[in-house]
């Protein structure tokens, strides 16, 4: 098994994009996940700030293992929203291209599955298949998070979608806080049921609490009502992240693993504090794995 830590820019969400990068290596990690959005790699970027971009991740050594676009998000949308959707998300394949990425984040949008109609699922479906298609033309793989509030927020509705687009590439970014947080097994059956389907994995840690006021705190409607969570650090939540890493060494699995903590950050340096922290962990997690 061959697993490269990488780090999600929104972790330093308050630098510049540039500035980011630099710390990304300065703390060790061998990967950057741009956040594709502003204050980061958002679409207005010309291919003159894409292609120096590139040239300094090169020079920092760091590899490029996913694009977090946050394009898509079909059912609801009128023709034309769609349509530029996927104009929008056409220039993050340009993007990709510069940066020598395979993957490209893509999501078939909300709501929860559990209430979604069938026509919810056609149509986000169909719009994503045509996004694949495009993005087949440039050599790419557009993936799915599984994600709460989303039609893809279980592996069970994650595999219904993927067989209603029904295009070799589209793949699954595994995120276990994410599934955590539905109640889904974010453990070694997961990995096994999405196989090759996966091509990406995405780490935080999160917890159930009683304050809707502690730090960080969000609410969210799943299967037992209304709950309340918090983000946390790797290692200090409820996500047990042993057994994933354990079935991705079972299973092969060769790519990037994505550290994405967003626990609150109210002091300078704490996002750097936040991502050596992040390091560190996954860094124990892989070599228990092994």
């Amino acid at each position: 098994m061959t697993i490269q830590p990488a780090l999600f820019s929104k972790v330093l969400r308050d630098r510049s994009l540039e500035e980011a990068a630099e710390l990304t290596a300065e703390i060790g990690y061998d990967g950057f996940e741009p956040m594709c959005r502003e204050p980061h790699l958002d679409a207005d970027r010309t291919t003159d700030e894409v292609t120096a971009l590139g040239e300094r991740l090169d020079d920092l050594g760091l590899e490029v293992p996913c694009l977090a676009t946050y394009t898509g998000n079909y059912a609801g949308k009128s023709e034309s929203e769609c349509e530029a959707e996927l104009e929008e998300l056409e220039t993050f394949f340009e993007f990709a291209r510069i940066l020598d990425c395979d993957v490209v984040r893509h999501d078939p949008g909300e709501p929860a599955i559990r209430t979604a109609t069938d026509d919810d699922i056609e149509r986000a479906s169909a719009w994503y298949a045509r996004a694949a298609d495009r993005a087949a033309e440039y050599g790419l793989t557009l993936a799915i998070e599984i994600h709460a509030r989303r039609l893809c927020e279980t592996v069970a509705s994650t595999e219904r979608v993927l067989e209603a687009i029904d295009r070799e590439n589209v793949g699954v970014i595994h995120d276990a806080g994410n599934m955590f947080l539905v109640g889904e097994d974010f453990g070694a059956d997961s990995v096994r049921r999405l196989g090759d389907d996966l091509v990406h994995v995405h780490v935080k840690d999160e917890r159930r609490v009683d304050d809707p006021d502690a730090a960080g705190a969000f609410q969210l409607e799943t299967d037992d009502g209304l709950e309340t969570f918090q983000p946390r650090r790797l290692g200090e939540g409820a996500v047990d992240h042993a057994p994933l890493f354990d079935a991705l060494a079972e299973s092969g699995y060769d790519g990037a693993v994505t550290a994405e903590c967003h626990v609150p950050q109210n002091e300078p340096g704490d996002d750097v504090a936040v991502a050596a922290h992040e390091l560190e962990r996954l860094r124990q997690l892989i070599t228990d794995a092994n």
